[in-house]
């Protein structure tokens, strides 16, 4: 029978060291309330008592020899293990990641507290000092309700910092083109509509055209045979047609007071060297997300119709090491995907549904969000199904679906295996109905790494997906080609 606590959240490292060290007192908590220049600690026992009042600590190498001489000399005076020490403070900001680092790599556990639940624990509701920040952060901790092994470390933290670099280029990639508009309406009016020009907004085809001596004037003078081959050139289909009504809808438009043509030519010409820079760092961070991604078990998310690299990196790197994440019902709410429920009134007591909690990991909600958008759109049949019925039943399907999906992400990461549809998993299935599943599939699952370049290291001997492939290919003596 499965056991309960009703201390679900407090931490099975802190829990495990107290019951180590035998007695409280031979426990010590050293919390700390991380700043730029100066940190402000304290030390404490497991029962509360201080042993060292709050003191300052430099954010330096020396003020990290310095409380660590501090700690073994208290521990030497009065009895207490090294091993049953352990840090915490608050979740660590960029300027203190390299000294909880430094802390963990000299073998102590460092624990990070929730900055919200730590205010509800300070001695005074309406001050806020460092101090009375402290005591917050040490009852915290104290109490275990304290996360140990922080999510992203390793590949994972490399991971999530890429993913979140690339998500802010994205943003500004969007304000850019937002601020194009401007000088489009003015110079040539509509052409950003493909409905008028033909031309897709912002493809290769369009910031050609727009980032030299762009006008209608200049586009009706443009030979026709000249303007076909520059568009079949960068892409376009059906160059033909799409310079014929380019051209026709250039005669149609009101022009902008030649006055004013030179200055709006020049500042559209600096908002399209802006575009492409962008366009070219976001290609190169989606190459090395790959790259990361592939020495992940996250790598297994891409085998989900309607799943690629961007999104399988997205929840991978907020979730981080699949071994070390707490349990479904945490995650989803972690993920802001669940209602807040409140019921009283006793057993017959009405239960009211409201809306999800703005308290949630809001890039993570973004990603699972997202995934099941297109799963909706391009996903396995089932899954697909499945989104359809609730969309119609009224349900928020997004919500729903991001939740069995994270279910799926979560199964998949752990036993190392490609997403199966429902009918291989009933147990009647024969080798080669499983053999002809992964040749269907494998096209669509290469193919996705193929376009960044990055099969051949995601399906390398090493890598997870390159070990799930020796396998496959061994044991139903087929053949993958990359």
């Amino acid at each position: 029978m499965k056991k309960t606590n009703i201390y679900q959240n407090q931490s099975q490292e802190l829990l495990h060291l107290f019951k180590e060290a035998g007695s409280n007192h031979k426990v010590m908590c050293v919390p700390m309330d991380y700043a730029k220049k100066d940190h402000l600690a304290m030390f404490v026992n497991g029962n509360g008592d201080i042993l060292r009042k709050p003191f300052s600590v430099k954010n330096t190498q020396t003020g990290i020899a310095y409380i660590s001489d501090q700690v073994t000399r208290s521990c030497r005076q009065r009895g207490i293990k090294k091993k049953h020490v352990f840090f915490g403070g608050e979740d660590a900001n960029s300027f203190a990641k390299n000294f909880v680092s430094s802390l963990r790599g000299q073998g102590f556990l460092v624990a990070n507290v929730n900055a919200h639940d730590a205010k509800k624990q300070r001695g005074s509701v309406q001050a806020s000092t460092d101090r009375i920040d402290l005591m917050g952060i040490a009852s915290m901790l104290l109490n275990c309700r304290a996360n140990c092994s922080s999510a992203q470390s390793g590949i994972y933290r490399n991971l999530r910092t890429l993913v979140r670099h690339r998500r802010r280029l994205v943003q500004m990639l969007t304000e850019v083109k937002n601020r194009v508009h401007g000088p489009v309406d003015e110079l040539f009016p509509g052409f950003l509509s493909e409905k008028n020009t033909g031309i897709v907004p912002f493809t290769q085809s369009s910031l050609y055209l727009m980032e030299d001596r762009f006008s209608p004037k200049q586009i009706r003078r443009r030979k026709r045979e000249k303007l076909i081959e520059i568009l079949k050139r960068l892409g376009t289909s059906n160059a033909e047609k799409t310079a014929a009504k380019l051209q026709q809808y250039a005669t149609t438009v009101i022009h902008s007071p030649v006055e004013y043509v030179d200055t709006l030519q020049l500042s559209l010409a600096q908002h399209i060297k802006h575009i492409r820079c962008l366009k070219d760092s976001v290609a190169q961070i989606d190459k090395e997300i790959a790259l990361n991604l592939a020495r992940t078990q996250g790598a297994f998310l891409t085998s989900v119709r309607g799943i690629g690299l961007v999104l399988a990196a997205g929840v991978t790197a907020e979730i981080g090491d699949p071994e070390q994440q707490k349990p479904l019902n945490h995650l989803v709410s972690y993920a802001g995907i669940v209602p807040r429920v409140k019921q009283t009134g006793g057993l017959e007591g009405r239960t009211y549904t409201g809306p999800v909690s703005k308290r949630c990991n809001r890039i993570l909600k973004d990603y699972v969000v997202k995934s099941a958008y297109h799963i909706g759109l391009h996903g396995p049949p089932d899954l697909m199904a499945d989104y359809k019925r609730r969309d119609a039943s009224g349900q928020h399907a997004d919500f729903g679906i991001g939740r069995r999906y994270l279910r799926l992400a979560m199964g998949l990461m752990r036993t190392s295996q490609v997403y199966l549809p429902p009918n291989l998993l009933k147990g009647d299935c024969t080798s080669e109905q499983w053999a002809s599943y992964y040749l269907m599939s494998w096209p669509y699952l290469r193919d996705k790494w193929k376009k960044v370049g990055a099969h051949e290291a995601a399906f390398a001997k090493d890598r997870p997906l390159g070990i799930w492939l020796q396998f496959v290919q061994g044991f139903y003596d087929i053949k993958l080609k990359l």
